[in-house]
């Protein structure tokens, strides 16, 4: 009986490596720019600026409506701070500018999340405890999380600013960025 085992074994490593040859191949982008489905990302926040700020998000695209944006972050002042996609998926830099500006593929003006003119990027402020501490849960709608597209926040980086946005032209005036997280693609969940 051990014998017959080994072969059967054999045959069925060839059996997958035949039917593994005969697959196309396809390209990760390419599954998502088909799936009836939605990525998942995640992003570890990292301190800049001389802060202690840290924290970790969730991003959950919602087909139709955007993507959902949880976690909690914490070593804040208390109050308001400005929250925003930036365009690069770059945070080596100590004060975060290496994260490029707002997230504004189609241009237009910086402003409110209710506005009806702002920046794909701009998320509105989030909101610290006494003890520093904010929990975050914001729906941003007309983005994707896809590795191409216009729409797309996948790859780029997410950051927290000193200060409140007071959602003026052209950036908010939201001070120093003391967080900054790039926002890495982790899961998609597809039916073909």
């Amino acid at each position: 009986m051990h014998h017959l085992k080994k072969p059967a074994s054999g045959i069925a490593r060839l059996a997958t490596l035949v039917l593994a040859a005969a697959m196309p191949a396809v390209p990760l982008n390419a599954l998502a720019q088909h799936a009836h489905g939605n990525l998942t990302a995640i992003a570890e926040l990292e301190a800049k600026s001389g802060s202690a700020v840290e924290g970790k998000l969730t991003f959950h695209e919602m087909p139709g409506k955007g993507v959902h944006i949880e976690g909690r972050v914490s070593g804040l002042t208390p109050g308001k701070h400005g929250f925003h996609i930036h365009t690069n998926g770059n945070c080596d830099s100590p004060d975060g500018m290496s994260a490029g500006g707002h997230f504004a593929p189609t241009g237009g003006r910086h402003g409110a999340p209710t506005d009806k003119e702002h920046h794909p990027g701009d998320l509105g402020n989030i909101v610290a405890n006494a003890e520093g501490v904010a929990d975050v849960d914001v729906m941003a709608h007309g983005l994707t999380i896809t590795l191409m597209g216009k729409s797309s926040i996948g790859e780029r980086s997410i950051v927290i600013h000193a200060k409140e946005d007071d959602f003026s032209d052209p950036a908010g005036n939201s001070g120093a960025r003391v967080a900054c997280g790039y926002i890495d693609l982790v899961e998609l969940h597809m039916r073909m």
